[in-house]
């Protein structure tokens, strides 16, 4: 069976709607396990020849069995439990509609380690003869806070500056295909979530941050959930930041960041509202419950401990959305014909396919998304070196 939020919300658009892409290359971030590796699935299902960038070996010899079989019990274990409920087990519809296979390969890379990224990067850009999509899903996600090797925030380093640093050396790769392949579609998506609602804490002047004004703010702790919402605004930031420097006219190229829902896996979320009813966070302002805020699953112990992450992971696991639901969003933003349609503005942020998802004002914050920018860019050129950041454009 589907999930309980999948059967109420009845999406207009599902795998069966993702047109062939015989000939047709992505890049999915993430896409060894979770809402990543479904989306990658999909691509592959469809016909495409699909690369998919992972943390770990095991992990990513495991999705491309899966990938390659459609056998769920050879995926990687937290993608095969993304499938289970108390209600019982969800139905994997990744491979719905399928009609062609294609390639697939893994690279594996620490996305923590800016400078492994820059060398995968470089390798990935040399190789590629044409490249139709690039998928950033790859995330850390609501965790305690750590600094990487290079003494910065692992959450931006991995959800945002480890993309902005692909980007920079793939971005002339997707506009030579945009220009030399008559049957090309390029598109970017970035995955960001309604929980970029919530950044209390920062960037936020109003809440003690500095609008990344300065490479400080890349290396503050601004708490567990804010880490997380600090990065998932800044994938719809650096989704704006990349359209207006590069993807404007003549560029045929889209850019669209989006929300997966309420998805059960690594990159799931959790509704604040369950934690405050479990009386373990103090009640929120309803108009924060109005839409989707949600935290992930698989990381709450760490974060709170094992007896409230344990009792929040099972408090709400029987309304979250299986993978193959969640990658719906990225699915139409990369894929679908109508995602063309001229009313929506490129940069745009979705919450379902097809439908906007209004950002706050703090995501089109001008300011914010040229600091972001920039400033992401002196931390990344600080780490690697500038000779190792790309120049986003031949």
């Amino acid at each position: 069976m589907s999930s309980i939020v999948g059967k109420i919300f009845s999406l207009q658009f599902a795998q069966q709607n993702v047109p062939q892409l015989v000939g047709r290359k992505y890049i999915v971030t993430g896409g060894t396990n979770g809402i990543g590796l479904s989306v990658s699935r999909t691509l592959y299902s469809h016909g495409a020849d699909v690369t998919i960038l992972g943390s770990q070996q095991a992990t990513a010899d495991a999705a491309v069995a899966y990938i390659k079989t459609g056998e769920l019990a050879r995926a990687p274990q937290d993608y095969q439990d993304s499938f289970s409920g108390i209600l019982g087990t969800w139905t994997d519809n990744s491979a719905d509609g399928a009609k062609e296979s294609g390639e697939v390969r893994a690279r594996v890379v620490d996305f923590k380690d800016l400078k492994a990224v820059a060398k995968v990067a470089k390798d990935l850009a040399g190789s590629l003869d044409r490249l139709d999509g690039f998928l950033g899903i790859a995330g850390l996600g609501v965790n305690k806070f750590t600094l990487t090797d290079d003494g910065f925030d692992s959450h931006l380093t991995i959800n945002v500056l480890s993309h902005q640093l692909l980007l920079s050396h793939l971005l002339p790769v997707l506009e030579k295909t945009s220009k030399e392949h008559p049957d090309a579609d390029v598109r970017v998506v970035l995955e960001a979530s309604e929980l970029h609602r919530t950044t209390f804490g920062g960037p936020s002047e109003s809440f003690g941050g500095d609008k990344f004004r300065t490479v400080d703010e890349f290396k503050k702790d601004v708490g567990q959930q804010n880490l997380y919402a600090r990065t998932k605004l800044g994938q719809i930031l650096l989704t704006k930041a990349l359209v207006q420097r590069y993807l404007s006219p003549p560029s045929k190229i889209l850019g669209y960041s989006v929300h997966p829902g309420a998805v059960a896996t690594d990159e799931s979320l959790l509704p604040p509202l369950a934690l405050a009813l479990a009386g373990l966070l103090p009640a929120l302002e309803p108009d924060l419950l109005s839409f989707s805020q949600l935290r992930q699953t698989r990381q709450y112990k760490e974060a709170y401990g094992n007896a409230v992450g344990g009792l929040v992971e099972a408090a709400v696991r029987p309304i979250m959305r299986a993978a193959d639901e969640g990658a719906l969003s990225a699915l139409w933003a990369a894929t679908a014909p109508d995602a063309r349609d001229p009313k929506y503005e490129n940069g745009t942020y979705f919450s379902d396919p097809a439908q906007k998802g209004g950002e706050t004002s703090e995501a089109s914050d001008q300011e914010l998304i040229d600091n972001l920018w920039s400033t992401g860019l002196e931390v990344i050129k600080q780490v690697v070196g500038e000779d190792n950041v790309g120049g986003f454009k031949a």
